[in-house]
């Protein structure tokens, strides 16, 4: 059966299982409490239903659940989201077809302050193993955290920065897991000790985590290369005129295609973090240092000395491999006021120092070293009858250098200082209103800049919350935001070997600074949840003027096709939805089937041309139960062929990804152990958001087993 009627077929599915098709975020039996988790990235700590933005919180025995080698991979099928995979260890989240700078990834809401928003074969320097949830803001959270945002943005909460006294004197966890297809080995361990009644009053907490992954090289169904790209180059060869990937290789003729196992894909990554928090009546503070260490392939990256290159390119390539550390500190603290006019001050802040060295064979390559701090301190004003609100000043400061060959961005310091508002309204039990605004000044400055960027955005936002009735939700909110260009966008010249492109900045060209993107994005969903069954459904609309686009030229330098920053006009629509419904649900049983798929178009205003790497339609089905101290989920994921593509790409076949899930709760309610078999049909998959979709696919099946105690 073709891919294209397998998800017509599941789609049809969906519509006739459900009316609508929507969002629940869990499993577990409290799926229905989903709505009153608190949102530690909104300035009120709202909750879930109380925000106007559509927003997805990840935790408990689900999050356990994802568990993969990256945040990305972890994350990618999640509606509306998928991954910029290159390789098992470099991944990052797109959220609804953006990604890079565009996505911001935090840690306890703070910037993660890495390389991996510069280029896709970059690690993101967080990891799943002890992240206690996850928070996804799908569209534009800029009025939130900044032009980095501009797409969305991922928090990553941990346990490392405790904000509440904790009700015994010692506890942690300890999780080990394995897997064949990547030959994933992972295991972390943390804890708390809490001393109580220092001087009197209040609590201390120490705390200590450490986990630790290796893989080894992943194992794929078949052919590393795909059909579509083994077709464009034999096209090439016979002088056929079909569009192939700038990223080619020219001397593909000479290589044998890989098959069942891709080279250079093997990793190690371990982390740690000591902290302290003292809790007392009228608020916490609370402090780590920590810790990121990872060296790892990177696949499809290989590089020729270009002497050698000329004479004999049947030369042997060297294979690159990336060298990573991270030291970073970490504050956080509140203090209640109990004031007139301010109740509450929260502030945060992190200072790190990154480095990460790309290996050619046993020779230095490229250096990338980061060196930044992002602050942000938050004032919750006294309520004002209904009113409820804060206000804050945030500032980031990001000093960038790369040293070597692929250093093709020149050193830069970027700065961003931000005055934000948020404000509340609930004039009744029916309604919430809602209201933000944002000024943000940024500053590229450098010696080796021909030009130093000195300019401010301006963004505003207003949503409402209606429940027309107890079982109905809607909220709408239509956010009009300004993006900074970055430093990429304005200075870049030079061979960026990760995507095989020549990069060219708008300074570069002769065109002066970029202009701000302004985008207007309106988001409505309609949230229902009555006996039996629970339902969502979010539609998006954002019109961006002025959007930044990389697109490629005529010329070819050092053996790559030219890019050259620009901008044009574009739009994006589409679909996110998902259900739950209660088959079966007893004290010692249940059974539950969930729906979902999501959907994203995006397309030039003026001439309808597609943008790159847009992910395809997507159908999910899952089926879960539990008896006892079992619990089993299938599920299955289809998506469709993406042939909506620009110019410069090739299409991706759809696919089937079936899963399967079991796991065991022991007597001990803390001890869980779990076993999930992935892509259990073997399929070739890949990535349409990622720039090595052509040349490598996801793993194949797959056996992972973990062991999860609580104490």
């Amino acid at each position: 059966m073709k891919i294209t009627n397998r998800f017509s077929m599941a789609a049809a599915i969906a519509v006739c299982t459900s009316p609508l098709v929507a969002s629940a975020q869990s499993n577990e039996d409290t799926h229905h409490q989903i709505d009153q988790i608190i949102v530690t990235a909104s300035p009120l700590r709202s909750t879930v239903e109380q925000l106007a933005q559509p927003i997805t919180v990840i935790r408990g025995d689900e999050l356990i659940k994802k568990q993969s080698t990256s945040i990305g991979e972890m994350l990618s099928q999640e509606p509306g989201l998928s991954s910029t995979y290159f390789g098992p260890i470099a991944s990052r989240p797109v959220i609804r077809g953006q990604y890079g700078e565009r996505v911001s990834v935090l840690i306890n809401g703070l910037d993660v302050l890495d390389a991996s928003g510069f280029s896709e074969d970059h690690q993101v320097t967080t990891d799943g193993l002890l992240s206690e949830s996850i928070e996804i803001i799908r569209g534009p959270a800029t009025l939130l955290y900044g032009s980095g945002a501009a797409g969305g943005l991922i928090n990553v909460v941990d346990t490392r920065l405790p904000e509440q006294a904790i009700d015994r004197p010692f506890s942690g966890g300890v999780a080990v897991g394995a897997d064949t297809a990547a030959g994933n080995r992972e295991v972390a361990i943390r804890s708390l000790l809490v001393g109580n009644g220092i001087n009197g009053s209040g609590s201390s907490t120490l705390s200590f985590d450490y986990f630790r992954r290796s893989t080894n090289n992943i194992t794929i169904p078949g052919f590393a290369e795909s059909a579509a790209f083994i077709a464009a180059e034999e096209a090439e060869e016979a002088e056929l005129p079909l569009l192939l990937d700038p990223g080619r290789d020219d001397d593909h003729d000479d290589e044998e295609e890989v098959f069942g196992l891709v080279d250079n894909t093997d990793s190690g990554t371990s982390g740690a973090a000591v902290g302290a928090s003292f809790i007392g009546d009228r608020g916490f503070f609370s402090a780590s240092l920590s810790g990121f260490d990872s060296e790892y392939g990177i696949p499809g990256h290989h590089h020729h000395e270009e002497e050698e290159e000329e004479e004999d390119h049947d030369e042997e390539e060297e294979a690159v491999r990336i060298d990573l550390q991270q030291r970073r500190i970490d504050v956080k603290g509140e203090y209640n006021l109990d004031g007139k006019f301010i109740s509450d001050i929260h502030y945060r802040a992190a200072v790190n120092d990154y480095t990460h060295t790309e290996f050619e064979g046993a020779e230095t390559g490229t250096v990338f070293k980061v060196k930044g701090s992002d602050n942000r301190l938050e004032l919750r004003h006294v309520p004002w009858g209904n009113l409820a609100g804060a206000i804050g000043i945030q500032y980031k400061q990001v000093d960038f250098a790369a040293i070597g060959e692929e250093a093709f961005v020149p050193a830069s310091d970027t700065s961003r200082f931000s005055l934000f508002a948020f404000e509340e309204l609930r004039p009744n039990d029916s309604w919430i209103l809602q209201a933000s605004a944002r000024v943000e000044s940024q500053k590229i400055t450098g010696a080796a800049l021909s030009q130093q960027y000195d300019n401010s955005a301006f963004g505003a936002s207003v949503g409402a919350i209606w429940r027309p009735i107890e079982d109905i939700r809607i909220s709408a909110n239509l956010a009009f935001t300004e993006r900074h260009p970055t430093a990429t966008e304005l200075y870049a010249s030079g061979p960026h070997l990760a995507t095989q492109r020549y990069e060219r900045g708008s300074t570069v060209l002769g065109n002066g600074f970029l202009e701000l993107e302004e985008s207007t994005n309106l988001d409505l969903t309609v949230h229902g949840d009555t006996v039996g069954l629970e339902w969502s459904i979010t539609g998006f609309v954002n019109s961006v003027d002025n959007y930044i686009t990389l697109q490629p030229t005529a010329l070819e330098l050092d053996h790559m096709t030219v890019f050259d920053y620009g901008q044009s006009d574009v739009k994006f629509y589409g679909i996110e939805a998902q259900a739950l419904f209660e088959l079966w649900d007893r004290d010692d049983s249940h059974l539950h089937l969930s729906v979902f798929t999501d959907f994203v178009h995006a397309e030039q205003s003026a001439s309808g041309t597609y943008l790159s790497r847009i992910p395809p339609s997507r159908v999910g089905l899952e089926l879960h139960g539990g008896w006892n101290q079992f619990d089993v989920s299938l599920d299955a994921t289809f998506a469709a062929d993406q042939d909506k593509i620009t110019a410069y790409e090739l299409p991706t076949e759809g696919y089937t990804l079936l899963n399967l899930s079991v796991n065991y709760a022991f007597d001990d309610p803390d001890l869980y152990l779990f076993v999930r078999g992935s892509n259990l049909l073997d399929e070739e998959i890949r990535q349409h958001t990622s720039p090595l979709k052509d040349l490598i696919p996801l793993p194949g099946r797959s056996l992972h087993v973990g062991l999860r105690y609580e104490f």
